[in-house]
């Protein structure tokens, strides 16, 4: 039981230690790039499965969480990732959610703008801690799903 909890612990902590991780999705060419907090609680209940015995993980699950590579563009050359960032937006009457690495910029929320021919976006940059660009924290998410860890695990 001790075990089952320390494990949980473990998976929501450990991400910190591998540099700048960020959710990397397109709702447009991925629908579950919406709703990646889903995502999460489904690796949860495979790690609960593991602990049975009854099923192995996998690790597509973790396909959108990656790490951030240095890049290089408009003539700058090896350029760090500072942050994640998301945006919605909306061209054409098409609406779509990206999430992806911020290489420039500050931490923001909710900043809007519009561009030339009727596109339109809302845009979030964070760097206050990893996968800060999910829909929802995945802290908050392992708070709401240990109840349901410890209760199953009895």
């Amino acid at each position: 039981m001790n075990l089952l909890v320390l494990l949980c612990l473990i998976a929501c902590c450990i991400v910190g230690a591998f540099g700048i991780q960020c959710y990397i999705c397109n709702s447009i060419t991925h629908p579950e790039c919406e709703n990646d907090y889903e995502k999460f609680l489904r690796l949860v209940l495979r790690m609960l499965l593991i602990l049975n015995c009854t099923h192995s993980l996998n690790l597509a699950d973790l396909s959108s969480f990656q790490n951030c590579p240095v890049k290089s563009f408009g003539g700058r050359k090896a350029v760090p990732p500072i942050g994640c960032r998301k945006y919605r937006q909306t061209a054409n009457q098409e609406t779509s959610l990206v999430r992806e690495c911020a290489y420039l910029g500050e931490d923001v929320e909710g900043k809007s703008n519009k561009g030339s021919l009727g596109v339109s976006r809302i845009m979030s940059q964070c760097s206050d801690r990893p996968a800060c660009n999910s829909a929802t924290s995945t802290g908050l998410v392992a708070l709401l799903v240990m109840p349901f860890v410890l209760f199953v695990g009895n």
